[in-house]
């Protein structure tokens, strides 16, 4: 029996695939750093945990409606006009599992087959993959000589008749770029002359550094009624396994997004979404607790790898991840391998110096790794020593052989 054709056209998430690396070498004893977390290593908040077992004590076990219960959704959008300026109705709101499943939920309710989606280069893992699944085609723009920023100019250069939508993510993992506000106007006034659509993940909004603002794309040029707000509850407040996110969008295209997630899905859980009200709700200073540690955790990387020569990377105003450079050790043979691309770094580290990164790979940038620092100081310490080490073996060794 053959499997369905669609599965030749995607791949499984690098990312994830990195991690069962680092779980089946703690399986074996071993003593991992483990750097590649996309999510926030602290608790939860015990206010947000609390109204999830009371929902439970309650009863409140069952199916919601499809699109989230209205507390929520309500909460929803007073965030979205407190914090973004954004003006909607609770039924422009739509929860899902994840704000993963609300760029499926999106994607499916836009694209027809064939059409072409915008993404910048480097992308999240799944983006060109959740294009693929809803029979679009990814057309990247490479960021790599601008700062990670896709630029008004590139962006027009890759506008065709086939153009369905655009994917922007700022605070952007893997790169941490954030978009100033100027930035994003200069973008806003390309995609004003031409009938896309705009995905704007947003996920990472509340987790930025020096002083950098977030700035919604829909908030210019009437845009807000051809954009998609994407957002959710994972980063911000450390609810990665609650598994809920939410859409912000016109009201057709939440309908459309309704219509999908009716049949596979249904609603989002009601424990979680309980849960998320809460969080929206309740007190933030857990949410600036976390940040202002990131900030400093990022701050430890940028002092323990920025000096070096033999890497290079941007400083990251957002998110927690530093994407960084390491082609330089790329030639060099370890085991009798050749260390040519980031799969083939990130390998090597692993096997020999137990040390888990993600290759840049899974974000379309080959001569770059991305390190989390979502994890404690001493992990970063470590790391930050592992990886300065082997990166200094790797080139004198290679540098040996010519």
């Amino acid at each position: 029996m053959n499997l369905a054709q669609r599965l030749t056209r995607i791949e499984a998430s690098r990312t994830l695939q990195v991690k069962e690396k680092a779980i089946r070498l703690k399986q074996q004893g071993i003593d991992v750093v483990d750097l590649t977390a996309g999510e926030p290593d602290f608790r939860t908040p015990d206010f947000i945990a609390r109204a999830a077992i009371q929902a439970i004590e309650q009863g409140f076990t069952h199916y919601t409606e499809n699109t989230g219960i209205k507390p929520l959704r309500e909460a929803i959008t007073r965030k979205l006009k407190q914090e973004n300026q954004l003006e909607y109705q609770p039924e422009q709101i739509i929860v899902s599992n994840g704000a993963k499943q609300s760029i499926m939920n999106a994607l499916f309710a836009l694209l027809d087959e064939g059409d072409e989606v915008i993404i910048p280069l480097p992308y999240w893992v799944s983006y060109p993959e959740q294009v693929r699944m809803a029979g679009g085609k990814p057309v990247f723009v490479s960021t790599m000589e601008t700062g990670f920023k896709m630029t008004p100019e590139q962006l027009e250069q890759h506008i065709t008749p086939r153009t369905k939508a655009i994917i922007l993510n700022s605070p952007n993992n893997p790169t941490g770029a954030v978009y100033s506000q100027e930035e994003i106007e200069h973008l806003a006034e390309v995609l004003a002359r031409h009938d896309i659509w705009i995905i704007s993940d947003e996920i990472y909004e509340k987790l930025i550094y020096d002083r950098a603002e977030h700035h919604s794309i829909a908030t210019h040029f009437d845009l807000i009624d051809r954009t998609i707000v994407i957002n959710g509850f994972s980063k911000a407040y450390a609810m990665t396994g609650w598994r809920i996110g939410y859409a912000a969008a016109p009201l057709p295209v939440v309908k459309g997004m309704a219509k999908i997630q009716s049949h596979y899905t249904s609603n989002a859980s009601s424990i979680s979404q309980r849960a998320a009200l809460a969080a929206l709700t309740g007190p933030q200073e857990k949410v600036e607790h976390m940040r202002h540690t990131f900030e400093e955790r990022r701050n430890l990387l940028l002092r323990e790898l920025g000096s070096r020569h033999y890497f290079s990377m941007a400083r990251p105003e957002g998110a927690f991840y530093l994407f960084l450079r390491v082609a330089e050790a790329y030639g060099y043979y370890g085991n009798g391998q050749p260390i040519n691309d980031s799969v083939s770094f990130a390998t090597y580290l692993a096997e020999k110096y137990h040390l888990v990164v993600v290759p840049g790979i899974a974000f379309g940038a080959d001569e770059y790794i991305r390190i989390s620092f979502a994890t404690s100081t001493e992990e970063l310490e470590r790391g930050a020593r592992i990886l300065i080490r082997a990166m200094e073996e790797m080139i004198q060794s290679r540098q040996e052989r010519r």
